[in-house]
């Protein structure tokens, strides 16, 4: 009889309509939309590729502006802890990704840690004549009081004066207590054009680099939407529409700076660690990518 009922179920069984494994929810990724005007320019590009990513991530998924005033990166790491928002582009740190589960792929390819100078025109004739690091450290450094680029600098004794104002730092150069304020070749341009810099110029010869990036962080606990992202923008790097969209937003306002004639002066931070160099800015992948890209 057991055997008989046992059959029976079996075979019954074996006619029912196989049901299919549960798809995944929907990924709902917040992000910060600041409502600034010179930063909500430079963070499109940054939400563009979060956009790339997630399209090639073969996911389903929606991305949601969580408006915000203002920020520091600070206070954004506390807000993806708190899940204020799901993903954040932020330049990382050891403590960082500590905190945060970082998708280690340079989103600026480490640009921008390279960096030019703004100045006084009248200090060009004392740059003129810097060959190293040494000579740099003779000039005091203006930065915001909690960048990640102090650290690095300090590392590498230079002289550093910080403000928790922006456009306090420009100033601050203006009126010569300080000499140096390094901005990447990725935003020196626009900022050199903003009023806040009435009055500074951009060096001519240098460029200072140091292992620097910008990573998509997102909370500790959320580990399908950071491979999401990581594999998207894998697949972006391999299709190409990484370096495209990289080219498109920054090609000409490093064209400008004219790479190929400045001194790079570099200088080291181990804190940072490149693994993959090919993910990384240099100024013959530039010039591979000008190549193909300014004839669009």
């Amino acid at each position: 009889m057991f055997c008989r009922l046992t059959l029976c179920l079996a075979c019954l069984i074996g006619f029912l309509p196989t049901i299919p494994a549960l798809a995944q929810e929907k990924l709902i990724v917040r992000y910060p939309a600041v409502q600034h005007e010179y930063y909500s320019k430079r963070d499109a590009y940054f939400i563009s590729l979060l956009d790339m990513a997630l399209a090639r991530s073969g996911e389903d998924y929606q991305l949601v502006q969580v408006k915000l005033p203002d920020y520091s990166e600070k206070r954004s790491v506390l807000l993806l802890e708190s899940k204020q928002y799901d993903a954040h582009w932020i330049n990382t740190t050891p403590e960082r990704e500590q905190q945060l589960l970082p998708i280690r792929i340079p989103l600026d390819k480490g640009a921008i840690g390279w960096r030019a100078f703004l100045i006084r025109p009248d200090m060009q004739p004392v740059f003129d004549k810097v060959t190293s690091a040494e000579d740099l450290k003779s000039l005091i450094f203006v930065q915001g009081h909690d960048w990640p680029d102090v650290p690095v600098l300090l590392k590498n004794e230079f002289s550093v004066e910080r403000s928790s104002n922006w456009s306090g730092l420009f100033r601050m150069v203006a009126l010569n207590r300080a000499q140096v304020f390094p901005r990447s070749i990725l935003e020196i341009s626009a900022e050199q054009k903003e009023n806040v810099a009435e009055g500074l110029v951009i060096e001519k010869n240098l460029i200072l680099r140091y292992p620097a990036a910008y990573y998509f962080f997102v909370s500790l606990d959320n580990p399908r939407l950071a491979k999401a992202i990581e594999r998207g923008l894998k697949k972006s790097f391999e299709d190409g529409s990484f370096d495209e969209l990289f080219f498109q937003n920054f090609g000409a306002p490093i064209s400008d700076l004219d790479l190929a004639s400045r001194r790079i002066i570099s200088i080291d931070y181990p804190a940072l660690k490149i693994e993959d160099e090919s993910l990384w800015f240099s100024k013959e992948w530039f010039e591979k990518v000008k190549e193909k890209h300014s004839k669009k």
